[in-house]
């Protein structure tokens, strides 16, 4: 890079850095008033006071911020229940403020958490040229869906069957040209690769060196929670390393599928019970399928209130739902 293209780069950089820190002051203040006025005035349930909002930080270029907003807005307007979930989300956003004010104090690992919740991002082309973590690396499951910018987000969830690590793969493209999504690592392959892990005090996010995987052959899936309980000490303990982690990867053992008046509930040895997403009618019926009443090993995303599957693993077999 030239030095000119370097200057005009920190620039750019710069002039960020003062959006941001803007629109954070003005999101500090913002959330001080919301708490004076009380969460039980007539605005607060407004889709238009979380928009407006929502609309200054975008414009303050801290994104991720305003998709935070944004879904604080579409909650309100989803859930009767929205007073614990909206203080949930006030407190995270109230974090995220003091934290980006107290970069200096913080470890590079957490400064990198605080900036990913804000919107800045790292270059993949950067990570590539370290070293990583060399594994064998299986797809457990994939999710795909549209976010609020109309670009498809596949989330690819690895598990290195040597280290016990988890990892994410994160592609993008635009809903209008879904074939340009890399499609090269789907659930139930499996490749030796070394993994490098975007900055964070907990590391999820990577990119893989290489993606042409083949088709996988477990005859057993290591690394599995042996109860729900520990499958949530293991969530706390990543809580508390990155507050603003959207989704974990829980991967749990011994699970039981219940299903009973439309609700399915997954049940492990102890007879203690996670809350299950709603799940599409063919999704379930090959859960229930795989399990056929017993118990199975069970993949998928957890959001600090419910589960979603994406894959179940039983007589050496991993079977996407």
């Amino acid at each position: 890079m030239t030095k000119a293209k370097s200057d005009k780069s920190a620039q750019r950089a710069a002039e960020r850095e003062a959006k941001v820190r803007n629109g954070m002051q003005a999101l500090a203040q913002w959330l001080r008033d919301l708490i004076r006025s009380g969460l039980g005035a007539e605005a607060v349930r407004r889709p238009e006071t979380w928009q407006a909002i929502s609309a200054r930080l975008w414009d303050a270029q801290a994104q991720g911020v305003a998709r935070q907003l944004n879904a604080i807005g579409v909650m309100l307007q989803r859930e009767s229940e929205w007073v614990p979930r909206l203080l949930e989300a006030l407190g995270r956003l109230h974090l995220l403020v003091e934290a980006y004010a107290r970069l200096d104090q913080l470890t590079p690992e957490q400064r990198a958490d605080v900036r990913t919740a804000i919107g800045f991002t790292e270059k993949q082309a950067e990570l590539l040229t370290q070293t990583g973590t060399l594994d064998l690396w299986l797809a457990l499951g994939r999710q795909t869906e549209l976010n609020e910018e109309n670009l498809i987000v596949q989330r690819t969830w690895l598990l290195g069957l040597r280290t016990g690590k988890m990892a994410l793969l994160l592609d993008y493209a635009h809903r209008t040209m879904s074939e340009d999504l890399d499609r090269s690592f789907p659930p139930a392959t499996w490749l030796e690769t070394a993994c490098v892990y975007y900055p964070s005090a907990y590391p999820l996010r990577a990119v893989a060196k290489h993606r042409e995987s083949v088709e996988a052959a477990p005859t057993d899936l290591p690394h599995a929670h042996a109860t729900l309980r520990v499958a949530f000490t293991a969530y706390a303990a990543a809580l508390s390393a990155n507050p603003w982690l959207e989704r974990f990867p829980m991967l749990v053992a011994h699970l039981t599928p219940f299903y009973e008046n439309g609700d399915l509930a997954l049940v492990d040895s102890n007879g203690d019970a996670l809350p299950v997403a709603a799940l599409e009618p063919m999704c379930l019926a090959r859960l229930l399928a795989v399990s056929g009443g017993a118990p199975i090993t069970i993949f998928g995303e957890y959001n600090g209130r419910i589960f979603l599957p994406l894959s179940a693993f039983a007589h050496e077999r991993l079977v996407p739902l």
